[in-house]
């Protein structure tokens, strides 16, 4: 597979699974979405801890991908995961 496309389809995957994790995390703890109505600082530090687990599975997946020997897809996940990091930074710190 081509350096590039495989580098895209981690970057691309390491986007769409924790969205992927949030909705599931959504459908088995909907109280968890209903929360969102109460004070900020609650929600904030709610959204950090759900981003956050969120994430965990991109650090499976790099490990998967390592163990399988894919290291430029694993390279992707790892840029999509420190992009993500960083908005999670942004979120807790700066706004």
């Amino acid at each position: 597979m081509n350096f590039r496309l495989s580098v895209a389809l981690g970057i691309l995957t390491g986007l769409l699974v924790p969205l992927l994790s949030l909705y599931l995390v959504g459908i088995a703890r909907p109280e968890l979405v209903a929360i969102q109505r109460f004070d900020l600082g609650e929600i904030r530090f709610l959204n950090i801890q759900l981003l956050t687990v969120a994430m965990m599975p991109n650090a499976a997946l790099f490990f998967v991908a390592l163990q399988f020997e894919k290291d430029h897809f694993g390279r992707g996940l790892l840029a999509s995961s420190l992009l993500l990091l960083v908005a999670v930074f942004i979120y807790r710190f700066m706004l």
